[in-house]
């Protein structure tokens, strides 16, 4: 007999039936036949949720039969994704119920590092923990104390902001490459914005990217994937263009018209070269640049000391000839570059994320982004547009008593916002060496929360050493990892998956949203989510922190602030097509009808259908993109400390050759590794890229044919990545969409093989993380 459910259920009816004959009860046969019945007929849910596998947040709906997940799809409704996916948010079915996941809490049972621990209940973990950080305030060390977080934002970051302030520490410090809610620091001092600006590809015709992987992973390549498919589209609609900078042929430069390969650390001298032909063509927007651009002519400063403007800097050093040499593009593809970008509007040039992590690093991103001014597509639809904003209620405000005033007067441990890293919000790759240094005061306590720095920082080495001398590590982590291996308590927080979630997203263009996820599943383990046990913390600790947090947990914090969506009488709760269309003819008629009689009800139809958005397009006015205290996009900008900045990347002449390691070594994301790198996510390992079909499990490097000669090396063969600071085992990918004289390692690599064991510990002043992209190798078989 075929085994199927319909069978199942007859042989277990004989079964019930022969029970009875033999004794049973009805109401033992009432009993099985409502179990049968249950286990026949689970119930069917699907929940709305929030990916988090990368910075994208897309919109998931997961599929829960009895609470236990059972699938997962897009969120049609999502205007991030509409119902599209990558391949990453598959992973996440197996974080659910990955065996290595930590069971509860832990203590600490061996030397550290060890790896050794015991369980503690979840109670017992918190009074000791509040019991330390107690004793640490009233000794007035509130500073001492430390959070470290990765890849996150929305009310989470906000409740770790207010524990840290209202407790007393300044060292809230985010380890991440990107951080989409935030304005990049490039536009905040060209522009002078406090919120994010946004390339509005959907409605580009042409698109300059320059080292950015738009389809595997940027900001949201899911969404960016979508404009491509626009600009594909045909029909009414004119073809777009795209073009890629990179040195290496990315999955999105394949799919590009035209990539463009380029010496790595170069993209800021190539953008000044195409505009050296902007300007020897007069093909940029002359309007524009005269109204409302400052720095374009010399200029001289209040304290009378004399500047070169772009003009004069461009002409000068960035010759067609000079720029061909230093990146190893030609001469006929840089004119060609120039020429594309001032004749197709819209156009669009995109360069935050990919092109840099070298020393020169923010003035490379500032002459990429004056293509931008100089083409005048600011503030212009399909070129750099400012997104609206989400109008979340405001909560109480922090209390802050004096002695979380003292300790807040107290300087960062990280150096952020001051000296060297004047211009950077966080420096976590200094953070070791302070650690170790115990300068300028010793850490007695550090919360690892989403991140795992021993292995995501080039000085993750430095930190295991330091982490020695921390009397109190605290990790969050709900896996085992290289970072936690230090802790002294572990309290595993949920995965995503199990718990409440919320995303805004002000940083794509064409609207704003706010993403809503609810618990898809049961916990599996005795895990709680890290909101929830900031929130028990701060009722242990009692006062300021207390009151600061008085929240019982986290969808509390949630619907608080979910009220200011309603009450702003704009944008609505996501919904069919049909709905949506009927409410855009009546926004185009200046009117508006409420769809909810209460807040409870607005809750109640967010929490079933994911997202609240606003998809009003602002009209387009560079206005609203020009925040300067001018009113003007500047060229070169003035740090606090009175330095000027500006776009101006070496343009000397191709740096000599190392014998010892003549290589250079570049990194990349690849679009199947997630945040953590997916190592408890076979699928994701199982194909980890098109190119490389047969490694599995396995980090390989990406090197060119001539180089490979050269080394002595083949496809496949087992190769050490060496630098001056360590080596890595990899598999040789001999590759010619890698450029002579660099090769490619993705990030997070497996099998011990870490790109950051071999990446020189050197901080980027500006962005505080490693410069990943500078250190020199050379490859050797194993």
């Amino acid at each position: 007999m075929i085994f199927s459910r319909r069978n199942f259920l007859k042989a277990m009816g004989l079964t019930a039936t022969t029970a009875t004959v033999a004794g049973g009860t009805t109401a033992d046969l009432g009993q099985a036949s409502e179990d049968l019945a249950r286990w026949a007929t689970p119930e069917d849910r699907w929940v709305p949720s929030i990916c988090q596998q990368c910075p994208a947040g897309c919109g998931l709906l997961v599929r829960g039969l009895d609470g236990v997940v059972a699938g997962l799809r897009g969120n049609p409704l999502h205007p991030v994704n509409r119902g599209a996916l990558c391949a990453k948010a598959y992973g996440a079915l197996q974080l659910v119920a990955d065996p290595e996941r930590f069971r509860g809490p832990l203590r600490r049972a061996g030397d550290r590092g060890s790896g050794r621990f015991e369980p503690i209940g979840w109670d017992e973990a918190l009074d000791q923990l509040a019991s330390r950080l107690g004793e640490l305030r009233a000794e007035g060390l509130a500073h001492t104390a430390v959070v470290l977080g990765g890849q996150y934002r929305g009310l989470r970051d906000t409740l770790w902001q207010r524990f840290a302030r209202s407790y007393g520490t300044p060292n809230y410090i985010r380890a991440r490459c990107i951080a989409p809610e935030r304005p990049a620091l490039t536009h905040r001092l060209m522009q002078g914005v406090t919120s994010p600006l946004a390339y509005d590809l959907d409605r580009a015709r042409y698109v300059l990217a320059f080292g950015v992987g738009l389809l595997e992973s940027w900001i949201s390549p899911v969404w960016a994937g979508r404009a491509f498919g626009g600009w594909r589209a045909g029909g009414d609609r004119l073809r777009g263009t795209l073009v890629v900078v990179d040195s290496r042929r990315s999955l999105t430069a394949a799919a590009a018209d035209r990539w463009v390969p380029i010496r790595p650390g170069t993209d800021g001298v190539l953008a000044l070269g195409i505009a050296n032909v902007l300007l020897r063509e007069r093909l940029y927007d002359a309007a524009f640049v005269d109204d409302s651009t400052a720095g374009f002519e010399d200029w001289v400063d209040p304290s009378g000391r004399r500047h070169r403007g772009l003009r004069t800097l461009v002409l000068q050093d960035y010759g067609p000839l000079a720029v061909s040499e230093r990146t190893g593009v030609p001469v006929e593809t840089i004119a060609t570059l120039a020429r594309e970008l001032a004749r197709t509007r819209p156009a669009v040039v995109v360069g935050e994320r990919g092109p840099a992590f070298g020393p020169d690093d923010l003035e490379t991103r500032m002459a990429i982004h004056a293509l931008n001014a100089l083409v005048g597509n600011l503030g212009m639809e399909g070129g750099v547009v400012m997104p609206g904003a989400v109008p979340l209620a405001a909560l109480p405000p922090v209390v802050e008593d004096e002695v979380a005033k003292k300790s807040l007067a107290q300087p960062r441990i990280d150096g952020a916002g001051g000296g060297a890293h004047g211009l950077a919000t966080d420096a976590a790759q200094a953070l070791p060496a302070r650690v170790a240094s115990g300068q300028p005061y010793p850490v007695n306590a550090l919360f690892l929360f989403a991140t795992n720095p021993v292995v995501s920082l080039p000085a993750g080495g430095e930190l295991a050493v330091a982490l020695g001398k921390v009397p109190l590590v605290v990790s969050f982590s709900p896996f085992p990892d290289e970072s936690s291996r230090f802790a002294d308590l572990i309290l595993p927080d949920h995965v995503f998956l199990e718990r409440w979630q919320d995303d805004p997203v002000t940083h794509l263009a064409g609207f704003a949203a706010w993403s809503l996820g609810r618990p898809a599943t049961r916990p599996r383990h005795d895990t709680r989510d890290t909101a929830d046990v900031i929130l028990h913390l701060a009722k242990r600790l009692g006062g300021s922190v207390g009151e600061s947090l008085a929240w019982e947990k986290y969808d509390d914090v949630l619907y608080e602030a979910a009220r200011g969506l309603h009450e702003a009488e704009q944008g609505y709760v996501v919904a069919p097509r049909e709905e949506e269309w009927v409410r855009r003819v009546q926004g185009q008629q200046g009117y508006r009808t409420p769809d909810f009689e209460s807040f409870d009800d607005f809750w109640d139809a967010l929490g079933e259908r994911g997202a609240w958005w606003d998809p009003a397009r602002a009209a387009a006015s560079r206005r609203t993109v020009l925040g300067t205290s001018t009113g003007k996009f500047h060229f070169f900008a003035a740090t606090p400390d009175g330095t000027i900045v500006g776009p101006g990347p070496a343009p000397a002449a191709p740096p000599d050759a190392d014998a010892a390691f003549p290589l250079v070594l570049s990194t990349y994301r690849l679009a199947t590794r997630p945040l953590g790198g997916g190592r408890n996510q076979p699928w994701l390992m199982e194909s980890p890229a098109a190119h490389v079909p047969t490694v599995a499990w396995r980090a390989w490097v990406e090197i060119h044919p001539e180089d490979a000669r050269r080394s002595g090396v083949a496809a496949g063969d087992e190769v050490w990545v060496e630098s001056a600071k360590g080596r890595m085992r990899v598999i040789a990918k001999v590759h010619d969409g890698t450029a002579p004289g660099v090769v490619h390692v993705p990030m997070a690599g497996v099998g011990g093989a870490q790109p950051n064991t071999i990446i020189a510990d050197v901080v980027d002043p500006t962005r505080g993380l490693g410069l990943f992209n500078t250190t020199r190798v050379r490859i050797r078989r194993a």
